[in-house]
């Protein structure tokens, strides 16, 4: 009965897991698009399953996004055609 659909995390302790800081931890958990729900209120807590699940989820993305990338056949792409490009170009001269 200890499995991770038994064990329920407070805000705090998801924040520590993830490595967010109190603001942006707080921001990260109200957005439903971002994190999954908790499963009881007042106080919140969320279902480490839910969570293990969710972070399967985001890994395969970020997983499925690299091999796209990466993918044989494709332009070589470098550090620099990935980064923002400059707003103004210096003149010559």
């Amino acid at each position: 009965m200890d499995g991770p659909r038994h064990v329920f995390l407070s805000a705090g302790v998801v924040m520590a897991r993830y490595g967010w800081g109190k603001t942006k931890g707080y921001q990260n958990l109200k957005d439903r698009t971002l994190t999954p729900p908790p499963v009881m209120t007042h106080p919140d807590r969320w279902r480490l399953d839910q969570l293990l699940a969710w972070e399967e989820k985001r890994i395969a993305s970020a997983e499925a996004a690299l091999e796209a990338l990466l993918a044989p056949g494709r332009e070589e792409v470098g550090l620099a055609d990935l980064l923002p490009k400059p707003k103004r170009r210096r003149r010559a001269g």
